[in-house]
């Protein structure tokens, strides 16, 4: 990093930075609103002036993050006072046993010192209780238990992230079905020049403890929880999913669906440089930028940041965090979702994982029937478009379709 980089995470030139990239968006405004109002112009021709102007606005915010050190998380030992959580009520979710983190995750947690702490949670939908009650699960009650995206760096389960509007998605299109969902507040990864904190597989650990609050507190039904996540979270659904599936002593059983937005399921980055590389034309379209090389770069500080101590080598050969890598030992590809349940994956035609989404499709349809994995493409569609509410009608139809499918588990 260099001085003027370290200069932008010190007050008061970080309120200057972030004036200036805030400004220079304003600013640009009415020139995109000019340029897209030609459809030619615009990224893909289907497109809303209005979502040419936003999407092309959103890129490089990311980037931003990491020069000023601010990452939109939340302090996880802090409660949240029922008037700033919105639509949603603030939950405490208890810290798991040691003895519920076994095989491969109790490896990798003893080597950066990962334990289970108590962690937020936030309920959506019907979640009404005396202030100091439980709301215990109905008879044949279903529930989302959703992890919320953001690289795994940045974020939150709060109700003012974007991603909140995964779970009024599907309350409001499925609230016969779904009449609550439970968001958990994991811990966010973080690294130099920044505090080392969070490496994997404390987010998992975080995951295990919303899930086993849902079983053994609440008294759902396995069978009964869909898994969901968006983006980094879909990583951490896959990755929870699979250890429960590799671990069935602990008596945990398995969640009756598994709900996957635009999931991150090859972080290290393997299908880069590939010939047939869809996600090329996806480049100027999306609102994600492709890997780089800068100090700057969020791709670049989130993988550091997640991997801790594992290096990228044996992360691309760990099917737990890179489900869809390419370096997958033959061997391991075999069976590898063997014994999931059955999966939703929604995705955007234009997003710029396009590529590592259509590999796990391909290696999920090797395992799963037919009935049992639903692909759901949409075109023309962005990254993670589901937590746009100005994504219309597609987010709209995307969230009836889903509802449909949870019908029929």
């Amino acid at each position: 990093m260099t001085a003027i980089s370290d200069l932008t995470r010190t007050e008061p030139f970080k309120t200057f930075f972030v004036c200036y990239k805030l400004g220079y968006i304003v600013l640009m405004l009415p020139f995109r609103v000019l340029f897209y109002a030609r459809r030619a112009n615009r990224q893909r021709r289907s497109w809303s002036l209005k979502k040419s102007v936003i999407i092309s606005s959103l890129t490089g915010i990311t980037d931003m993050t990491v020069r000023i050190g601010y990452f939109l998380g939340r302090n996880v030992n802090e409660e949240v006072p029922a008037h700033e959580c919105k639509d949603a009520r603030f939950i405490w979710v208890d810290p798991v046993s040691p003895e519920l983190i076994q095989g491969q995750v109790k490896k990798f947690a003893e080597a950066c010192h990962a334990q289970s702490i108590r962690i937020p949670a936030y309920g959506f939908g019907d979640w009404n209780m005396e202030p100091r009650g439980e709301p215990l699960a109905k008879d044949g009650e279903k529930v989302v238990l959703h992890f919320h995206g953001g690289a795994y760096v940045f974020g939150t389960a709060h109700p003012e992230d974007m991603t909140a509007n995964i779970s009024r998605g599907l309350i409001k299109w499925g609230s016969d079905v779904v009449s609550r969902t439970l968001s958990v507040d994991y811990r966010l990864s973080s690294s130099a020049p920044f505090t080392v904190s969070g490496p994997f597989p404390s987010a998992l650990i975080d995951a295990l403890a919303g899930y086993v609050y849902l079983v053994r507190k609440l008294g759902f039904k396995p069978q009964n929880i869909i898994v969901a996540g968006d983006s980094a979270g879909g990583n951490l659904a896959l990755a929870f999913v699979r250890y429960l599936r590799d671990t069935p002593e602990l008596g945990l059983g398995m969640p009756g669906g598994l709900l996957l937005f635009s999931p991150w399921c090859d972080p290290i980055g393997t299908h880069e440089g590939e010939a047939v590389e869809k996600a090329r034309s996806n480049v100027g379209v999306d609102y994600i930028k492709p890997r780089s090389d800068s100090p700057h770069s969020v791709e670049l500080y989130a993988l550091r940041s997640f991997l801790g101590g594992v290096s990228r080598e044996e992360a691309a050969t760990n099917p737990y965090i890179s489900p869809g890598s390419l370096k997958l030992d033959p061997s391991t590809i075999t069976g590898l979702f063997a014994g999931f349940p059955p999966t939703y994956i929604l995705s955007g035609e234009a997003e710029l994982l396009v590529d590592e989404i259509r590999t796990l499709r391909r290696r999920m349809e090797a395992d799963l029937s037919k009935e049992n994995l639903v692909f759901d493409e949409v075109l023309d569609a962005v990254h993670d478009f589901s937590v746009f509410p100005f994504w219309e009608p597609e987010r709209s139809s995307a969230f009836q379709r889903i509802v449909s499918w949870i019908r029929k588990l």
